[in-house]
């Protein structure tokens, strides 16, 4: 690119005293570190000399911007508020769900994939296809009406909270099945798969799903990322050991401060597979 920069000033010397650079500014400097030597010369033909670097950077860019978030209300970004009652100290009292789509993960990686990719700002998307109290067992035509709709080139799959938590006999196993068949559909499309473990329940919330369900589905998703090729996206062990600070006051939405987090996990999983080394 074309740098430009002040001629370094000099001093003392006899006479009219003219000042070179090489390179000159204005000239094309390569991506690197480029030492650039600036010469002083008096009219008694003495010299000096100064040097300094100038550093190139090439803007980091992605091998694929197109986005898919798919998953219930945790992708939706639904809040937990209390209700009833300005006084609410705690967990364990009746809540109500809001959506807060500026909340929502998919719209702060968007914004955050958009900052650090700043060339691609566009073209990128992040497509928020969260729906509240969704099964994975019947999500199956929804995700892949969403791939044909948001034509993807990357999918965030995050999917079960509605499937487990009453433990029902063959209710994890049928979500992960229905995961491995949605990561598998992604996958023979081209479509790079981002497979996330579900965020740990907050202890004494009025919908908290049991450790132990989460636990099991959780290594369900391990194998099936393991088998398809996914990205494991490892939220559970990423929000565990604040789990009081990110999961809202229902025991299992995340609040503000957990979107926000997952919407990082996200990212970082993204920089490390798809940014162009």
């Amino acid at each position: 690119m074309t740098v430009s920069f002040d001629t370094p000033s000099a001093s003392g010397g006899q006479g009219a005293v003219t000042v070179t650079c090489s390179p000159a500014s204005g000239e094309n400097f390569p991506i690197g570190t480029t030492a650039v030597t600036c010469k002083a010369t008096d009219t008694l033909n003495r010299t000096a000399e100064c040097s300094f670097p100038v550093t190139v950077s090439k803007l980091p860019t992605l091998s694929r911007v197109r986005y898919l978030a798919f998953g219930d209300s945790v992708t939706s970004g639904e809040v937990s508020f209390p209700v009833g009652s300005t006084s609410f100290h705690g967990l364990g009292g009746i809540t109500k769900q809001v959506v807060v789509p500026s909340a929502a993960y998919p719209t702060i990686l968007a914004k955050t994939l958009q900052g650090r990719y700043s060339s691609q700002a566009e073209q990128i998307v992040v497509a928020n296809y969260g729906l509240g109290g969704e099964k994975t067992v019947n999500a199956r035509d929804r995700f892949f009406q969403a791939l044909a709709i948001v034509r993807p080139e990357a999918v965030l799959l995050m999917e079960g909270y509605n499937d487990i938590p009453g433990g029902a006999n063959g209710a994890a196993s049928g979500a992960a099945s229905e995961i491995d068949i949605m990561a598998a559909e992604a996958r023979n499309r081209g479509i790079r798969v981002f497979l996330a473990t579900l965020v740990p329940p907050r202890p004494g919330g009025n919908r908290s799903i049991d450790l132990i369900y989460i636990t099991d589905y959780n290594n369900r998703m391990r194998v099936v990322a393991s088998r398809q090729g996914a990205v494991l996206v490892d939220l559970y062990s990423e929000l565990l050991p604040d789990v009081n600070r990110y999961i809202g006051v229902d025991g299992l939405h995340p609040n503000e401060a957990g979107y926000a987090k997952i919407a990082d996990v996200f990212f970082q999983a993204i920089q490390a597979n798809l940014e162009v080394r």
